[in-house]
């Protein structure tokens, strides 16, 4: 019975392991938070998921969701609402991911066509993300004048809708625009999503900067 205990400690503790790179940068001004209590809560949802068994993209939206999720639930015990909460949730997804996008835009603005260099670099990016099983991705356009690109699932819009928190949906969308905030001296991104609001698509269109 110990040896059992000390297994399902030891598996517990490597799932909350999985967000503390991304807790490290959750900053809410004049408000100390237990961040224990995040780390506790995706512990139990992660063994409720039975995540361990998913494959490794799964796995990877699966802690993303759940970050997003333990995150809104315990600030709301501390009166910050749905809404309010997103910007800390959302600034701290941004800075977890900025050391590989600084990298990247570095890269693309080493080139003669900025623009054009994103969308070879990151289109396939974009396919190995966005799968046709979870998001049934549909390239309308891949070019140097325009990246556009829709998704007729969204495997994220699933997940909180399970949960009962469609209210959430909006906040992994912000995970979504990292990238083009990054490039905004040079990437125009217009976002159409409707799986926020219930809906059935959610279309991508990137286009340059008029300036760059």
């Amino acid at each position: 019975m110990e040896d059992d205990k000390n297994a399902a400690t030891e598996s517990s503790t490597r799932a909350c392991e999985r967000i503390d790179p991304i807790l490290a940068h959750l900053k809410i001004e004049g408000l100390d938070v237990d961040i224990e209590k995040i780390r506790s809560r995706f512990d139990e949802l992660w063994e409720y998921e039975k995540a361990d068994s998913l494959d490794s993209l799964e796995e990877y939206y699966t802690t993303l969701a759940l970050f997003i999720y333990t995150c809104h639930v315990v600030l709301d015990d501390y009166n910050l609402n749905t809404i309010r909460a997103r910007e800390p949730i959302s600034r701290a997804i941004t800075n977890w991911l900025s050391p590989e996008i600084e990298k990247q835009v570095a890269e693309e603005k080493a080139t003669e066509n900025p623009f054009k260099t994103f969308v070879e670099k990151n289109q396939s990016r974009v396919d190995e993300f966005y799968t046709w099983e979870y998001f049934l991705l549909e390239t309308k356009k891949a070019g140097e004048k325009e990246w556009n690109f829709k998704l007729k699932k969204c495997w994220f819009s699933q997940f909180y809708i399970r949960f009962g928190r469609p209210d959430f949906i909006q906040t992994a969308c912000t995970y979504c625009q990292v990238p083009a905030e990054a490039r905004k001296d040079y990437v125009n991104l217009k976002l159409t999503n409707t799986f926020a609001k219930l809906g059935t698509f959610c279309q991508f269109k990137y286009t340059p900067h008029k300036d760059s």
